[in-house]
C-alpha cells in the first residue's frame, strides 16, 4: 500500500488523554509542527544515502509522536514503514515515505486548526 489511510483527528480522545488540558495539547501540536520540517529533511537525507537504519530511526520517532497524538491508522502506516526499513526495501520505501510525509503535513494542518 503506497497511500496512507485518511488522516483522522479524534479531538475528544486527544483532549481526554490529556485531562481536557487544551493548553497542553496546543503545546504538543506546536512541538510536532516545529519538528516536522526536520523530519522531512531527515527522511530525504536517509533515503538519498541509502540509510535504511536511518529511515527506521526516523519512522520510529514519528510513530512515537503519533502515539502521543492518537494517530490512529496513520500510526499503523508509520509502523509499517518502520518494519519495512531494511536495505532491500529502500526502492519501495521512497513512494511510501512521500505519501506518509504528505499525510503528516495534513495531520499537522488539522491539529493546528483545531488546537493551536
Amino acid at each position: 500500500m503506497h497511500a496512507p489511510p485518511p488522516v483522522e483527528v479524534d479531538e475528544a480522545e486527544l483532549l481526554a488523554r490529556l485531562g481536557g488540558r487544551r493548553d497542553l495539547l496546543a503545546m504538543l501540536v506546536g512541538l510536532f509542527s516545529a519538528d516536522l520540517p526536520q523530519i522531512h529533511e531527515e527522511f530525504t537525507a536517509a533515503l538519498a544515502a541509502g540509510d535504511a537504519a536511518g529511515v527506521r530511526r526516523i519512522a520510529h520517532r514519528v510513530v512515537g509522536t503519533l502515539a502521543n497524538l492518537s494517530g490512529g491508522p496513520l500510526l499503523e502506516y508509520g509502523r509499517d514503514i518502520e518494519e519495512l526499513s531494511v536495505p532491500e526495501n529502500l526502492p519501495i520505501l521512497g513512494p511510501r515515505i512521500d505519501a506518509f510525509r504528505a499525510a503528516l503535513d495534513e495531520l499537522e494542518q488539522r491539529l493546528r486548526k483545531a488546537f493551536a
